[in-house]
């Protein structure tokens, strides 16, 4: 009997509310994958790389790129001496100048897209399971908030690795003729196939590896091709490799391998190694296809028990198609790296693009093949997709609790001390490190300044601010600085008077800098007994944040422990 209501005087059958539901839980988890990337966008600080590409290269790092043309500039001089890469760089400097909104909004829909066309690529139409099956895929790769959520890393990565994905969606389909194009299309294709090429060297290499083996086994294919056809594919191959040249062999690659060692390495296998768990899990699922396009063959097969496997009987047809245009363009791409001394695992993401269609075709496959267990798929669906979230809802609970309110708080300060003029100033330290999770969302080195001035964030968030100095202290501490009349390092301890221990150990030029708590002012005390240190002392400051206390309020025996 078929289960039917009627709502409003229309009627609803059982395939129709299953269908509504699917669409539902679809939409649910893009607007949850939507809103989890926003949030990590809207929580993070600008990388040192965001610092310094706020900068015309080449200008001594004084002009702000500030208009199209600074950002051309800039994007210009890493092509002549440090790489090929102009279209990030110009999309950096284009975000740099726009509310940060606008770059939190927009990369978050760019991640949308980006694993849509993944999923798309081998199958008609994205489903819950395979949209869900590559944003776990990322999650549980390395580098996850480098590679989608620094301005600068998002550029570089997320973005050109979109180009890339939907580069390979409308050729891939094109040539299968699954998808056809019109006379306008096909240009537009033809024009972004040099995007493509030209806008990352990684992207060139999968891209051209990808090409290369589409073409190489099926050339019988492309030769039956009418003209028109054969002559948009040539096309779009010349235009990607003309870009792939472009962006490959341009000065400031060649200006960066001066400065790399050149010499062949295994090391470039290490981002295999370090994502070993989810291209295991790729691996299976080709196995799983394999076996499940294969069982009424398999049970045959059984039947014949004393007779060795005949695999010619079997059907490699999805497992070859992943094989020879998906995974092995992604080893081939590889192996330019293997002579390449850089390459994190942020960069591996073009190459995991190929491992990604392959997982989320087998992936949806499984799931069509086991669609009469409808139920047992609903609640597998619901465990994974708690599995998938829950590993991040320690590093979420800490973006919106600690992060973000830290960023609010911080910049604050930043911009307080640039309107009054301050040159050396103090900031927050940021002192919930243990909460954020690197390994799930971001890796927060780097990103938060630090007590030592000398650390790079501090330099480049100063150059940015226009500050010679930037010092992080906790809100509960004092900065003491105490300024000497000697030359070289100033090696002294630190002593808690009640407990004669040492509760620190500093080495300085003619300042000696360091913290305490403010409770224990006059408690903690600089051990100048050495050298009689209290005679070569010029100048003294306790500084925290916000605030200075006067030489009225606080003496200099009460921070020295003196003969």
């Amino acid at each position: 009997m078929n289960f039917e209501i009627n709502i409003f005087g229309i009627k609803i059958n059982k395939k129709q509310i299953i269908n509504f539901v699917k669409f539902m839980s679809k939409v649910g988890l893009i607007l949850l994958i939507l809103g989890s990337m926003f949030l990590l966008n809207h929580s993070i600080l600008l990388s040192p790389d965001d610092y310094n590409y706020t900068f015309v290269q080449g200008s001594n790092l004084t002009q702000r790129v500030d208009s199209i043309k600074n950002c051309i500039q800039t994007a210009k001089f890493f092509y002549n001496n440090w790489t090929g890469r102009v279209i990030p760089h110009v999309l950096v400097g284009i975000f740099r100048n726009l509310n940060p909104l606008v770059f939190e909004i927009v990369n978050s829909l760019v991640f949308i897209i980006f694993i849509i066309t993944i999923t798309k690529v081998l199958n008609k139409k994205s489903t819950f399971l395979g949209l869900l099956s590559v944003f776990g895929y990322l999650s549980f790769s390395m580098m996850f908030g480098e590679k989608f959520a620094w301005i600068s890393g998002s550029c570089n990565y997320l973005w050109s690795s979109t180009f890339l994905v939907i580069f390979i969606y409308f050729v891939y389909n094109y040539f299968n003729e699954k998808i056809n194009l019109n006379i306008c299309y096909k240009i537009l294709l033809i024009l972004y196939s040099f995007i493509v090429g030209f806008c990352h060297e990684n992207t060139a290499f999968v891209g051209g590896a990808f090409l290369v083996c589409l073409f190489l086994f099926n050339i019988k294919k492309f030769l039956k091709f009418d003209n028109k056809k054969k002559i948009t594919t040539i096309l779009i191959f010349i235009m990607f490799c003309l870009g792939a040249f472009a962006t490959i062999f341009a000065p400031g690659n060649f200006k960066r391998v001066e400065e790399t060692d050149t010499t062949f390495s295994w090391l470039f296998l290490k981002n295999y190694l370090d994502n070993i768990y989810v291209l295991i899990t790729v691996i299976v699922s080709i196995i799983i296809i394999f076996i499940l396009n294969n069982i009424e063959i398999i049970k045959r097969e059984k039947t014949k028990c004393l007779n060795p496997l005949n695999w010619k009987k079997f059907n490699y047809g999805i497992v070859k198609e992943e094989l020879l245009f998906f995974i092995l363009p992604a080893l081939i791409a590889t192996i330019p790296m293997a002579v390449i001394s850089y390459f994190p695992p942020r960069a591996f993401l073009s190459y995991e693009v190929m491992f990604m269609i392959v997982f989320s075709k087998n992936v949806c496959f499984i799931a069509e093949y086991f669609k009469k267990y409808e139920k047992t798929m609903a609640v597998i669906s619901i465990i994974l997709t708690l599995f998938v979230f829950g590993k991040f809802s320690p590093s979420t609970l800490g973006q919106i609790n600690y992060i973000i309110p830290y960023k609010t708080k911080v910049t604050s300060q930043y911009e307080e001390a640039k309107e009054k003029g301050e040159k050396d100033v103090v900031v927050s330290k940021f002192e919930y490190g243990q909460w954020i999770h690197a390994d799930d969302w971001i890796n927060v080195a780097n990103f938060f300044p630090e007590f030592d001035y000398h650390m790079p964030v501090n330099a480049l968030i100063s150059m940015y601010y226009g500050f010679d100095r930037i010092t992080a202290v906790r809100d509960d501490e004092y900065l003491i600085e105490i300024t000497v009349d000697t030359e070289g390092l100033n090696n002294y301890d630190v002593i808690d008077i009640e407990t004669g221990k040492n509760v620190g150990k500093y080495e300085y030029d003619n300042v000696i800098r360091y913290s305490i708590p403010k409770e224990k002012i006059g408690k903690f005390l600089l051990d100048g007994r050495k050298n009689n240190l209290k005679n070569l002392v010029l100048d003294y400051k306790v500084r925290y944040v916000g605030g200075q206390l006067s030489k009225d309020e606080i003496k200099l025996d009460d921070l020295l422990l003196n003969n």
